[in-house]
């Protein structure tokens, strides 16, 4: 679950005269923090820097919470793209959107999207990919474990496709908040 404010007032301290100041806070569903869990937002951060329009927003915050629920592997590109929709519900100006997708190799050399917890048991590596919707470069890349560079590109390949789907689905939630907004005036 995520909830994506701003823009609001920002500290002193947080302050720049051009850009605004993005905060991620991420919750684990224990509800203790880990190190761990500090990597993800930072992930996630580093992944929304550039899609904010940030100088619409100067000496203001965004700020970004992000609570797990279950984890069932692919947390982070779960995330990602939940952060990405809540920033899209929440009408704050983005310069493009970006997508998750999170993928495995096992060791016979499979490469399975979207893995559930026995398949993850099974993962010579693991890997999660973020891509903009423009020209669907990579943003953001995760990876866990060892590969070869034909492995390597082969990932990057079934990534790029899956991700089609996924902005294909913020177009639809688009057009369903466009549609609700334009029935109500």
């Amino acid at each position: 679950m995520v909830s994506a404010n701003g823009p609001a007032e920002v500290k002193l301290r947080n302050a720049e005269s051009e850009n605004c100041h993005l905060e991620v806070q991420y919750r684990s569903n224990a509800g203790l923090e880990d190190i761990q869990y500090r990597l993800v937002e930072s992930l996630i951060k580093r992944s929304f820097v550039r899609v904010i329009a940030t100088p619409a927003y100067c000496r203001s915050a965004v700020y970004i919470y992000v609570q797990e629920m279950t984890d069932k592997g692919g947390l982070l590109a779960c995330s990602i793209n939940a952060t990405c929709l809540a920033l899209i519900t929440s009408g704050i100006e983005l310069n493009f959107t970006v997508a998750a997708v999170h993928c495995i190799v096992t060791e016979d050399g499979a490469i399975i999207l979207d893995p559930d917890d026995k398949q993850m048991k099974r993962a010579k590596t693991s890997f999660t990919y973020v891509f903009d919707s423009i020209a669907r470069n990579t943003v953001t890349s995760y990876v866990h474990g060892s590969f070869t560079f034909e492995e390597y590109e082969k990932v990057v390949s079934v990534c790029k496709e899956a991700v089609e789907k996924v902005f294909n689905f913020y177009r639809k939630v688009s057009l369903n908040i466009t549609k609700v907004v334009t029935d109500d005036s």
